[in-house]
This record gives C-alpha cells, sequence and structure tokens, in this order.
C-alpha cells in the first residue's frame, strides 16, 4: 500500500461553479499496478489567469474573495475580476458589508481594472447614504460598466437612483428595482439594448417617455413600472423607437403604446382588462402574447377582435387567463351565452393571411363558466384563412367540455388542427 497526499481543487455540484478545497491524507487508497496514478500536480492554479478570472466571475464577489487563501497564486486572482456582485444576504450586518464593498472597490482593487458588470443587492437593513451610492455607482461608471443591476427589491420603500447612471455612455443592459425616477434632466444611454424595469416609479407617462429616448438603439424592454400622475399633454403622436425586437409591459405601466410600436415581440400583463387606447399600427409584431388576471368578459372578448386590425401581420397569438378570485367581486360575464363578437365584413388582414397559431390558456379552479372564451376561438377558426394550430387547455372540467364544441365549429383553414390540454 502506498500512501498519496492529494490536494486538488474539485467543483462542487453548485451550478454557480463554487469551489471547496479537499485536503486528505489517503491511507486508505490502494493503487494497483494496473490502474493509473493519481496526479498530486494542481493543475486549475497553473491555468492562465484570464481563465480563473472567468471561472471567479460566475460567483458572489464575496465567495471569489474566500479563494485567496488557497494558495500565493490565488490571492491577486479575485482583484482583477471584471464582474463585481455585492449581495447584502451574504453577510451577517450592514458594518460588515459596507466595508467589504468600499475596501474591495477603493483600496484593494488596481483603480485602472476596469468593471464590465456590476450588480448590487440591497435589503431591509442596508443603510447605504445616497452620497456613498452616488459615489459607488460614479466608480463604476468611469470604469467603463456595460451591464448594471441595482436591486433594492428587499428594501420597503423606493430608493431615487444615483443621477449619475443616467449618463453612462458605455451601459448595455440595465436591470433596476424598487426605485425612484423622478424629475431628472437627461437621459444618455447610447449603447443601451436592454432595459428592465421592475416596480420603478416615475413621476408621470411624459418622464417614461424622456426616459426611453434615452435609449436610442433599445431592443429589449421590460417594464413594471408606475406612474403617479397623467399626462395633460398628448402621448399618442411620439415616434417610435426604432431597433425594439421585444417588449414586456406588466400591470399599471402607464407607457405611450406609440413609442413601443415597432416591436416584434409584444407581452402585455393586465389586471382589469384592456385599457391601452389609443392604439398605433404595429406593423412588425408577429408574436403577441397577452395575460390577464381575470377571465375573459363580454367588452374584453370585443376589444380582442377590435384590436386585431393594428397587427397586420400577427403569426402568433397567446391569451393567458390567470382568474382572481377576490371575495365579493364578480368577473362572469352573467349574460356570456348570448353574446356573439362582432362579425365584420372584412377580417383583419392579419387573419386573412397571417396568424398561424393561437393559444388560450386558462388557469382557475373555479366551476363558474365564462362563454367568451368559446366565443373569441370560435370567431378567430371561423376567419382565419392560413391558421394551422389552435390550443386550448384549461384546469375548468366544464369549461373544457365547452370548448370541445369547438370540434364541430366551421374552420376556414383546412389545416387548422384542434388541440386540448
Amino acid at each position: 500500500m502506498k500512501q498519496v497526499a492529494v490536494q486538488t481543487l474539485i467543483p462542487t455540484e453548485n451550478p454557480n461553479l463554487q469551489f471547496q478545497i479537499m485536503s486528505s491524507g489517503c491511507s486508505q487508497l490502494q493503487i494497483m499496478s494496473s490502474c493509473r496514478s493519481i496526479p498530486t500536480e494542481d493543475r486549475i492554479s497553473d491555468l492562465p489567469e484570464s481563465i480563473l478570472c472567468h471561472i471567479l466571475s460566475f460567483l458572489q464577489t464575496k465567495a471569489a474573495a474566500t479563494t485567496m487563501i488557497l494558495s500565493k497564486r490565488w490571492k491577486p486572482v479575485w482583484l482583477s475580476v471584471l464582474i463585481l456582485n455585492f449581495d447584502d444576504k451574504e453577510f451577517n450586518d450592514f458594518e460588515t458589508f459596507h466595508k467589504f464593498v468600499y475596501s474591495t472597490m477603493f483600496s484593494l482593487r488596481d483603480k485602472k481594472t476596469s468593471i464590465q458588470s456590476f450588480t448590487l443587492k440591497l435589503c431591509f437593513y442596508s443603510r447605504f447614504k445616497p452620497r456613498e451610492l452616488n459615489r459607488i455607482f460614479k466608480f463604476v461608471v468611469q470604469r467603463g460598466v456595460k451591464n448594471l443591476n441595482f436591486d433594492l427589491s428587499g428594501k420597503p420603500r423606493c430608493i431615487k437612483l444615483p443621477p449619475c447612471i443616467l449618463s453612462c455612455k458605455t451601459l448595455q443592459v440595465l436591470r433596476l428595482e424598487n426605485v425612484k425616477l423622478w424629475d431628472f434632466d437627461q437621459v444618455n444611454f447610447p449603447c443601451l439594448k436592454t432595459l428592465h424595469l421592475n416596480n420603478v416609479d416615475l413621476t408621470s407617462p411624459k418622464y417614461f417617455a424622456k426616459f426611453l429616448y434615452g435609449c436610442p438603439i433599445l431592443e429589449d424592454l421590460n417594464a413594471k413600472s408606475r406612474t403617479f400622475q397623467k399626462s395633460i399633454d398628448p402621448m399618442e403622436n411620439l415616434n417610435a423607437l426604432p431597433n425594439l425586437v421585444k417588449v414586456k409591459i406588466c400591470y399599471n405601466t402607464d407607457i405611450p403604446m406609440s413609442l413601443v410600436c415597432k416591436t416584434r415581440i409584444l407581452h402585455i400583463e393586465q389586471i382589469w382588462g384592456m385599457t391601452w387606447k389609443p392604439l398605433p399600427m404595429f406593423h412588425n409584431l408577429t408574436h403577441m402574447e397577452l395575460t390577464f388576471l381575470i377571465s375573459l368578459l363580454k367588452r374584453e372578448c370585443r376589444s380582442l377582435i377590435e384590436i386585431l386590425p393594428h397587427f397586420p401581420n400577427l403569426q402568433h397569438f397567446n391569451i393567458k387567463l390567470n382568474f382572481m378570485n377576490i371575495r365579493g367581486a364578480t368577473y362572469i360575464c352573467s349574460e356570456c351565452s348570448k353574446v356573439v363578437p362582432p362579425n365584420p365584413t372584412v377580417a383583419p388582414e392579419c387573419l386573412s393571411s397571417q396568424l398561424k397559431t393561437l393559444s388560450i390558456k386558462c388557469s382557475t379552479d373555479t366551476k363558474n363558466i365564462n362563454n367568451c372564451e368559446f366565443q373569441f376561438v370560435k370567431y378567430i377558426m371561423q376567419h382565419s384563412k392560413v391558421l394551422e394550430t389552435v390550443r386550448v387547455k384549461s384546469t375548468r372540467l366544464k369549461t373544457n367540455q365547452m370548448f370541445m364544441k369547438l370540434s364541430s365549429c366551421t374552420r376556414r383553414s383546412p389545416t387548422c388542427k384542434l388541440l386540448f390540454g
């Protein structure tokens, strides 16, 4: 028997590529003559520093810092990582977290080292002062940050966004959560392509438009925000952002639709029904998804058909109905069985030559039946010339039985397949 001391760097099962040191005396390891010998050298530490930095970039900055104890080779590596990710939930108290952030950024790292990506997540006990946050983000902006994530989802109240962020000319991706964007003068994001706003407060739709106009090449917009004042000036004749590919608007986001009418993919989540009027023409739109937190009513059913002419090139249409069972509120149309959607003489252009798939999903356990969904699907099937697939999915047994009647309905498209579940 031969004793072999093994010291190596072994990846754990953590998907973030965390590493741990496994050091043990292998006195019970039997090396048979027919077996291959186990290498004892530390091959990972011999990798180029650029690769080691790439590996550490998948970790929280706190975890990356712990690798300095591995050896002298590893001690300076974490300070050269171009991605900084600070999350105060990784620390026992704010004082320790505050000291770690400040020492990492202003003392330990080389001032000339660039920062490609920066994340700062704060929960309810974080007590950064506005001037401290502004100093941190000013430092990051000056080092050419491209990806910025400022997440205050753990804070009970919104915090005003540090103004220096609004003039970061190198940003390509910006994610903001639980912040206030109030009364800013100018936004200058000439390279920004992805913008995600979650629980972001704006003064009015006018400021929302002003913010988006500072992103001239924006491609991906995900907005769940609130505006506290209605716009007095007309907002429907604004110039659309020309490069938009994907737009997701959630809940009570009061965004001028004319700003996003050149997008190719549109996802809108509504609570109380369709309120986004006036509606411009969406000539580039091919994919649309509407999510309602109520079941379809007579007015929604009619509105869906009325807006179809605004999407002449729509090919894929998804509708999700997530029923909200609020005590004392009734959303089911009592006379829906008598409701017949409008039947125009000329079908919308998208139904005549474009629409290929329709999907409607009802997620609710209620025993009530809303015939409006049935009437809408029936209308689409009767008027769509190139429709390929209609998929209906519901957790409501009676509704499924109702939708089975669709099998006997007239289908304008000879290739249309009707799928359930």
